[in-house]
């Protein structure tokens, strides 16, 4: 009331009406919006507190127009790092070549580098151009960022990522060397690396000896989500499906507000084309917990698709495919366009995720089994 434009009060408000003893609260948030729109209509010059603005538009959901208010800071003040470094996390979602976000990252380390700012850190940077370059297979240069990695709080995430990116380049002993000198100091640690040896496994489709090292880690710490679910997934890859429906059956006890566990049971049940009524009830909770998660409404439009329903399947997974472009849901919807007679528009669709994704093993098997050349 004294000093309605000072920023440092006006985000301590915000923060605490948006998460009232310290829990998220949708309609919170929304006031504490509304008390942030109002100050930066009176003071648009306020770059901290537009700057908590827009991360609260992204708790909010609301992309768009927190990536608005992060370029609006940036209009204002163009080495803004934190800014900078948001657009770059935010141009991440676009589909490859991610050029926009490779470009924002690298300006965040040029104006890093010319501010000398204490306050900031180029690891999370160079995190996220090896992801860049790791998704678009240029391994090699995923590399170099993940060796540039220097600080303590990221020097061990770095030492993982680099291990899965050896897999990809099939160097498999090399990245589980990698692994063994991690030294883990805490329980935390041993789930990470005990993840990365697993996909270091799976990528060199060694699925025998992932599921074992998950299983491995399970006994230690028999009640993390994280390693029940990629056991989960390890023991499908096998067709051990008892085994599957058991570890994600005992994640959604230890966590029942997390729609993975039941997504990843519906679908799987939907894609062997049984039990599809009790499918359709997985995919149904797992949607009311994420409603906007692309690969949970791609796994609904399956159902869809395994029950017969080709309007609903394809509405489902048009809706899909326009969050997420990705070739599983494109292989989806395709199967479901040709199933409907729209055989052209499959094809399109099918060469456009193929140029992004060669190899996924949905898109192949599809193109196979409906034996399709595009």
């Amino acid at each position: 009331a004294l000093r309605p434009d000072d920023p440092r009060t006006l985000m301590t408000a915000a923060q605490l009406i948006a998460r009232p003893q310290g829990k998220d609260d949708p309609a919170g948030r929304r006031q504490a919006l509304a008390l942030l729109a109002e100050a930066l209509g009176r003071r648009p010059d306020l770059a901290d507190v537009r700057l908590a603005y827009a991360r609260l538009l992204l708790a909010d959901g609301q992309r768009p127009a927190a990536s608005a208010q992060f370029e609006q800071v940036l209009a204002q003040d163009a080495r803004n790092l934190d800014a900078i470094y948001a657009l770059g996390v935010l141009a991440l979602e676009e589909r490859p070549p991610r050029e926009r976000a490779r470009e924002y990252f690298e300006r965040y380390l040029r104006t890093l580098r010319a501010s000398g700012s204490p306050l900031h850190d180029p690891d999370p940077a160079f995190l996220n151009l090896a992801r860049i370059a790791e998704d678009e297979r240029r391994f090699d240069e995923a590399l170099e960022w993940l060796e540039r990695v220097d600080g303590d709080a990221q020097r061990f995430n770095a030492r993982l990522r680099r291990a899965v990116v050896l897999a990809k380049m099939e160097r498999v002993d090399e990245a589980r060397r990698l692994l063994a000198e991690a030294a883990p100091g805490s329980d935390e640690q041993r789930r990470q690396v005990a993840l990365a040896e697993s996909q270091v496994l799976r990528e060199a489709r060694r699925f025998e000896e992932s599921y074992q090292v998950l299983t491995a880690a399970l006994e230690r710490l028999p009640d993390d989500t994280a390693l029940l679910y990629d056991a989960a997934m390890a023991a499908e890859r096998l067709d051990r499906i008892d085994d599957m429906e058991r570890l994600l059956r005992r994640m959604m006890a230890l966590a029942p507000d997390d729609p993975h566990a039941y997504n990843a049971l519906g679908y799987t049940f939907a894609d062997r084309n049984v039990r599809l009524d009790e499918a359709y009830q997985l995919i149904e909770r797992a949607l009311k917990l994420a409603p906007d998660d692309a690969h949970i409404i791609d796994s609904m439009g399956w159902v869809y698709f395994r029950m017969g329903n080709l309007p609903k399947a394809r509405e489902l997974l048009e809706r899909a495919y326009a969050l997420r472009p990705e070739a599983e849901i494109g292989a989806h919807l395709g199967e479901v366009l040709w199933a409907m007679g729209e055989r052209e528009e499959a094809r399109r669709i099918w060469r456009r995720v193929r140029a992004d994704e060669p190899n996924n093993e949905t898109l192949v098997s599809t193109l196979a089994r409906l034996q399709v050349r595009l």
